[in-house]
């Protein structure tokens, strides 16, 4: 992949702070993400090193692209600057690069983040505009698998009354396919990212395949100090335990 997304602690923060828009009381504080400490200091650590490296090749454009994702995930975690940063520098990417799909959905994500430091009056705004980006970016290039999976986990996290239950399923869908056709073009840790987001928003949904596609996240060997495992595993057993397998029958005597 020519943006080679990075694993589970980059993709997941998508949109999650998005729940404000619910409850315009709401502060940031009350619904970024919840990232364990080791979470939020690799998030920093990739920060620093991707600065440093960029202090001595500033154009080097996958670098950029790195960082202006890991700005977004601090945003998610709570950093309102590394957001706002973020949404520059994507931004910025994306006048430069105005036909790469993937700076675009990353851009359009970044902004759904940013919502939910913005006023009430414009959250909506943020958010539409940011969905407004992903979808573009899905219509330029449907078959790159870095929109997909950026669209696909931002629209798996929103509330409801944003209607993007459809393209979240939609995209899932398409990246399922892709996986079992081409398990070439994902890594390990991607395909684990995708199983994992797919059955969370499977059981929020109260779907019993959820069950089935934590078990493929589970399945897939985990990198070391990996922050993904442990939450697949407790997802997993969330799973089985309000899908529990039918009892088998009895043989008849």
């Amino acid at each position: 992949m020519r943006h080679c997304i990075r694993r589970a602690r980059q993709v997941l923060a998508v949109g999650l702070g998005l729940m404000a828009l619910a409850s315009p009381g709401l502060r940031a504080s009350d619904t970024t993400v919840q990232a364990s400490p080791a979470e939020i200091a690799m998030e920093k650590a990739s920060k620093a090193n991707l600065e440093k490296a960029l202090a001595t090749d500033p154009k080097n454009l996958a670098m950029r692209i790195q960082l202006g994702r890991v700005l977004s995930d601090l945003g998610a975690f709570g950093d309102e600057d590394a957001s706002d940063a973020a949404v520059e520098l994507l931004k910025t990417l994306h006048k430069e690069q105005p036909k790469d799909a993937a700076i675009l959905a990353f851009y359009g994500n970044a902004c759904t983040i940013y919502a939910q430091y913005s006023s009430i009056f414009t959250k909506l705004s943020w958010v539409h505009d940011g969905f407004n980006y992903m979808d573009a970016a899905e219509k330029a290039a449907p078959d790159d698998i870095d929109v997909r999976v950026t669209r696909a986990i931002n629209s798996s996290q929103v509330p409801g009354f944003l209607g993007r239950e459809k393209i979240a399923r939609e995209d899932f869908d398409w990246l399922l396919k892709r996986i079992h056709s081409n398990p070439k073009d994902f890594s390990a840790d991607l395909q684990r990212t995708i199983y994992y987001f797919n059955g969370k928003f499977l059981l929020e949904h109260g779907e019993a395949a959820a069950v089935q596609v934590l078990a493929q996240a589970e399945a897939v060997p985990p990198p070391a100090n990996d922050t993904l495992e442990p939450k697949i595993v407790e997802l997993l057993k969330a799973a089985r335990a309000k899908f529990p397998p039918a009892p088998s029958l009895a043989k008849a005597s």
